[in-house]
């Protein structure tokens, strides 16, 4: 398999199967914890995983986007990254040991500081994942990272749960990722046959860093735009508020992790070789983004039609609270992952900027948001208005990357159409019948409504949409070029 289709359908299948992995094991570790831990425990751990990400995004300073997006790899290139990196991480694990009693007082919430530092020694091995996975997927050799994946999710699962059974409380969350992603570093470095020189040289580091600028800032502000929600939640309503939030975004987000993991890994390089070649990348991006929505949309919104059913049958009454969050963060998290490939499109040919921009705006309307429905009503609100105010980000985006490739918002606007009409169709069947079945009965509830929700999003996808299965056939295969 020397050709880069041949790689990329490996890559993805190898990806779309770790990601079901890892994804059914988060599933059911966040149903058995639920049981053990409590809704603070659960914010302590979100709360903390606010500051990580944060620093994370400095420290990378756009090295992985940059690295894939090179027309060739060179040697004195990947080691000066490498030993740039692990001095930034040096650096910001020393600051967080230093300012944890100060990280206390900021965010108001004792023993956050000893678990931010816990944290803070996965960027010590941060260079060795980003150096392997610039390699592997720039060759678009995904299926080593995935494999790896699939075995440390489960890993990581049985850690958990033995320390939540022993007692060990907010550290069963803790402690099981800080290992699994220093495993994951070390591990990857080792499939992907590159080995670290004693060289470095600063002038090979400005092209990279000239690109990853741009890239560092944007991911710096749409992390802010994207766990913004978490820090002020958690601010102005404590830790029992944000695990209640976490829980339900935890459950939104595990379509546009999926996505994320699997599919978004191979988009982004396969983008990155046709940025030279506008009308095919044009192309091979509306396909994606159509079939994209076929899928996930009627996904997401299945989850939040099911959602009351799926927490009275899992969890325990006091998480109940955490139901309408999620039906609502179900919309949230499909505009977010339609953005995201509109997104990778836009880095892949080099237009950096123009996403920090969308990046800029999303932070600040998620910000005023969640600011204001904390103000007004809690939870509830906050979810409605942070979901409004990203629908103009999703937009602006999607219009950004079709200008670019001399497309249109009105071809852009056009794949949404008919998923959406036959999401509603099956959301009105799925409720109506849902209305008719006995409450006391989750389990029958949920098998029914998701019968029916199949077969009534499928009947009109196939009326509306006639050709719907010939185009998969003719299409899936021509994603990856040769």
């Amino acid at each position: 398999m020397n050709s880069l289709r041949a790689r990329a359908i490996t890559s993805l299948s190898w990806s779309v199967f770790a990601k079901l992995v890892s994804q059914s094991v988060t599933f059911l570790a966040t149903v058995l914890l639920a049981r053990k831990l409590g809704a603070s425990e659960f914010g302590l751990a979100a709360l903390s995983l606010v500051y990580i990400g944060f620093i994370q995004a400095f420290i990378d300073a756009g090295f992985l986007q940059a690295l894939i997006q090179r027309p060739a790899l060179v040697q004195q290139e990947l080691a000066s990254c490498f030993w740039f990196l692990l001095a930034a991480g040096f650096g910001a694990f020393g600051a967080s040991l230093l300012a944890s009693d100060l990280l206390e007082k900021f965010f108001a919430t004792p023993g956050i500081g000893l678990i931010i530092v816990a944290q803070s020694s996965i960027f010590l091995f941060l260079p060795f994942r980003t150096l392997a996975q610039s390699i592997l997927s720039r060759d678009v050799r995904l299926n080593e990272l995935s494999k790896l994946e699939t075995v440390l999710s489960v890993v990581r699962l049985v850690f958990s749960l033995l320390l939540a059974w022993n007692g060990a409380g907010v550290w069963s969350l803790v402690l099981p990722l800080v290992i699994a992603e220093i495993a994951y570093s070390l591990l990857s470095y080792r499939r992907a046959a590159w080995r670290l020189t004693l060289e470095f040289n600063r002038p090979s580091l400005k092209p990279i860093l000239g690109y990853g600028v741009d890239v560092s800032l944007s991911r710096i502000v749409w992390f802010g735009a994207s766990r913004a929600d978490q820090f002020i939640i958690g601010k102005m309503l404590g830790t029992e508020a944000l695990g209640l939030y976490s829980l339900a975004l935890q459950f939104a987000n595990a379509l546009p992790q999926f996505a994320s993991g699997s599919i978004s890994r191979v988009v982004f390089p396969v983008f990155a070789r046709l940025q030279h070649d506008p009308a095919r990348l044009k192309r091979v991006y509306l396909v994606i983004a159509k079939y994209s929505t076929i899928l996930f949309l009627p996904a997401f919104a299945g989850i939040g039609l099911l959602a009351p059913d799926l927490f009275a049958l899992t969890f325990k009454p006091s998480w109940q609270n955490a139901v309408i969050p999620l039906q609502v963060l179900c919309i949230l998290a499909f505009l977010r992952l339609t953005e995201a490939l509109s997104g990778f499109l836009i880095n892949a040919i080099g237009r950096t900027r123009l996403n920090l921009i969308s990046n800029v705006i999303a932070l600040a309307a998620t910000a005023a948001a969640v600011y204001l429905g904390a103000r007004l009503g809690g939870l509830n609100v906050i979810t409605i208005l942070t979901t409004l105010s990203f629908v103009p980000v999703t937009l602006l985006t999607g219009w950004f990357a079709m200008r670019e490739i001399g497309g249109s918002l009105d071809e852009y606007l056009s794949i949404f159409r008919i998923p959406v009409f036959a999401t509603l169709v099956m959301g009105c069947g799925v409720a109506g019948v849902g209305s008719l079945l006995p409450g006391d009965v989750p389990m029958l509830r949920i098998a029914v409504m998701l019968f029916v929700g199949v077969v009534a999003y499928s009947a009109v996808l196939l009326v509306l949409s006639p050709g719907i299965i010939r185009e998969i056939r003719n299409e899936l295969p021509s994603y990856h070029p040769v």
